[in-house]
């Protein structure tokens, strides 16, 4: 200020907006606004049969911090002992991080009917859905990483066997033979950490009993 005091932060805030574009804040409030809802419809569609019991895995249990390779592990072995063949694959990505991971498997799954999708607000995603080929399936546990922010696996009737949600989420849809199968493929520290719902809110009561 002309009187060498510091400005007010009122006055800084007004400064920063002076210096805002009005109509690129308002664009990319929509594009964030978009986001959450795609974020949220996908939730919103995606679920496994009635009959299935649903699990989660509870990342708090896994025996080291490598949670996206031990996710990658417990889902293939999911796929595996479900008495439901995948017919479907969904993603929703980074694309860079996902091509600098498996650049391969990148062009596999747009090979198989994903998008590209290029926004002025963002640097790229990979989305969509596409055939679960047995190159496609493996494609997609190949890029389990942090810039994977959804997946599905869906059966011919369009229903989950295993989703991952916002890169940290995963949830299981399983027979009670096939979950004790799954204990038999899996090492046991990985095993106790696919639990159902209603486990998890018994830790999350104990966890809070004990603060």
């Amino acid at each position: 200020m002309a009187d060498g005091s510091k400005p007010s932060s009122s006055e800084r805030l007004a400064e920063v907006l002076g210096e805002i574009d009005a109509d690129e804040l308002e664009e990319a409030i929509k594009a964030g606004m978009e986001t959450i809802k795609k974020a949220d419809g996908f939730h919103e569609s995606v679920d496994g049969p009635d009959d299935e019991t649903k699990y989660i895995l509870h990342k708090d249990r896994l025996p080291s911090n490598r949670y996206h390779e031990l996710a990658r592990t417990i889902t293939e072995a999911v796929l595996d002992v479900s008495s439901r063949e995948v017919a479907t694959v969904g993603v929703q990505g980074i694309d860079d991080f996902l091509r600098d991971r498996n650049g391969e498997a990148v062009k596999t799954l747009l090979e198989g009917g994903v998008s590209y999708v290029e926004s002025e607000y963002n640097d790229g995603t990979i989305e969509g859905q596409c055939v679960a080929t047995p190159d496609v399936v493996e494609a997609v546990l190949s890029l389990y990483i942090p810039g994977l922010t959804h997946t599905y696996f869906l059966d011919g009737e369009g229903e989950a066997i295993a989703a991952r949600f916002d890169g940290t989420l995963q949830y299981y849809w399983l027979p009670e033979t096939a979950y004790r199968q799954l204990g038999e493929r899996l090492k046991p520290d990985l095993f106790s950490a696919v639990i159902t719902l209603e486990e998890l809110e018994q830790i999350i009561k104990k966890e809070r009993q004990h603060r």
